[in-house]
């Protein structure tokens, strides 16, 4: 028998299965230039020239402790001149460097959204509006306050993002939005602690920014707590993971004043460490020399009852009725825990706290 004249199946690649492994190459090669042409939202000065380290269709994590100063911080951002850096003092001192101001920025950072595309975009349960209102005025940023908006679930959130992006689309410019805050964005009856959980949730975000076939526009700037003893991100290790930065605000203490910085901590910026810091805000009233009367006797009070004092308190209070976690946070914020949102966390992972089938909570049994 004479050998076949025609190769093996696997050797003789051509026609339509050519076509489809050079179409999906190609499909690579344009999402790799569609990322890399997208338009930068922070820059940083190093080495001579400016650097995009925050780029639309990008998701950045700004956390901190509790009380620190986030939600300042980023209304901060917010107020940035455009394209700006901050100005010198005679002898070259910063502006801002004052413990007189408000807030101090660094001046090797940009952010070149333009100021009608700045968006701040929180949960009604995480701060009021009128908070928020009044840290813009202080903070330099009065006029970005008509974009300061509340969203109640995930899809209004969504929406939002969908309703920026068509508006940079109009303008040709990248939009800068704050979200606030990621817990918010947890389903029921799930936790942040979970990788799966916070994989999806990530992803989603990231789909909300990057609609196919269109140019990426919006960077987002998400407001995380962190976990005790400042440590990192609160919860799973896919928080971090998945996103593209990560900035982190630490206090310092200088003088007589607190400050928040915020630092780039890691990421896709590749920024240098002499120019880590982003900008310092002054935070007013949180650190005291000693705690007041009440304060004290209700650190005392929760000390003795150490994991059990506050879902004691929270089970006289609620009983077998249902309630909203907005009325779940507001007892715990009045009872005095610094962190109302991580404590429901925690008991929604152990499965002390159940949802109802109407979305309102309400405690699982002893």
């Amino acid at each position: 028998m004479e050998p076949s004249s025609n190769p093996p199946a696997e050797k003789a690649v051509g026609g339509k299965a050519l076509e489809e492994a050079q179409a999906f190459l190609q499909k690579l090669r344009s999402r790799r230039d569609r990322e890399e042409s997208a338009k930068p939202i922070l820059q940083v000065q190093q080495g001579g020239s400016l650097s995009g380290v925050l780029l639309a269709g990008e998701v950045a994590l700004l956390y901190g402790e509790a009380k620190v100063g986030k939600s300042r911080a980023a209304v901060a951002l917010l107020g940035w001149p455009k394209g700006g850096k901050a100005e010198e003092k005679e002898g070259g001192e910063r502006s801002g460097a004052s413990s007189r101001e408000d807030v101090a920025r660094s001046g090797s950072w940009r952010v070149w959204a333009p100021r009608e595309l700045r968006f701040y975009l929180y949960h009604a349960t995480e701060t009021r509006y009128a908070h928020l209102k009044k840290y813009a005025k202080a903070l330099g940023a009065e006029d970005i306050t008509e974009n300061i908006l509340p969203f109640n679930d995930v899809e209004e959130l969504e929406r939002a993002l969908q309703a920026i992006h068509t508006l940079a689309e109009r303008r040709g410019r990248p939009a800068l939005v704050v979200v606030d805050s990621l817990i918010k964005l947890v389903p029921p009856q799930q936790s942040e602690n979970e990788a799966k959980v916070m994989d999806a949730v990530m992803a989603r975000l990231k789909r909300a920014i990057s609609p196919p076939e269109r140019e990426p526009l919006v960077g987002l700037m998400v407001i995380h707590h962190a976990a005790k003893g400042n440590g990192g991100p609160r919860g799973s290790g896919a928080i971090a993971a998945n996103a593209d930065h990560i900035l982190r605000l630490e206090p310092r203490r200088d003088g007589e004043e607190d400050w928040g910085l915020l630092l780039y901590e890691r990421g896709r910026g590749d920024v240098w460490r002499e120019v880590e810091e982003v900008l310092r805000v002054r935070v007013r009233g949180i650190r005291r020399v000693g705690p007041a009367p009440r304060e004290a006797k209700k650190s005392k009070r929760a000390s003795k009852g150490a994991k059990n004092y506050y879902i004691q308190k929270a089970r006289e209070h609620f009983g077998n009725r249902t309630f909203s976690e907005e009325e779940l946070y507001r007892f715990l914020a009045e009872e005095g825990h610094s962190d109302p949102d991580d404590l429901i966390s925690v008991w929604k992972s152990r499965k002390k706290l159940v949802s109802a089938e109407n979305g309102r909570l309400y405690f699982g049994k002893k």
